[in-house]
């Protein structure tokens, strides 16, 4: 199932859609969901933009599971540019 992605105009202003982030490339995911990461995470990603982001979001519905993955959408599901390390065990 291919998503429909938007991108979204930046805006400072709607920081508190994006946890805090001032700057954050976001986009509309079909008609109800959103999907963001940072600028600053963003420009670490070489060619960073829809097809990046529809691969990671492929990545993510297998990981999570479809019902899981679609709450996570519409609640605005944070994007990272590398998956997020793990503590090491003490």
């Amino acid at each position: 199932m291919e998503l429909e992605l938007t991108r979204e105009i930046s805006d400072t202003a709607l920081a508190h859609r994006f946890d805090g982030e001032p700057m954050v490339q976001s986009f509309r995911v079909g008609a109800s969901g959103r999907v963001w990461i940072t600028t600053a995470e963003a420009l670490t990603v070489p060619g960073f933009g829809r097809p990046w982001v529809a691969a990671r979001l492929t990545e993510l519905r297998a990981e999570m599971g479809s019902r899981a993955f679609n709450r996570a959408l519409r609640g605005g599901l944070r994007l990272h540019a590398a998956a997020p390390a793990l503590p090491l065990a003490a």
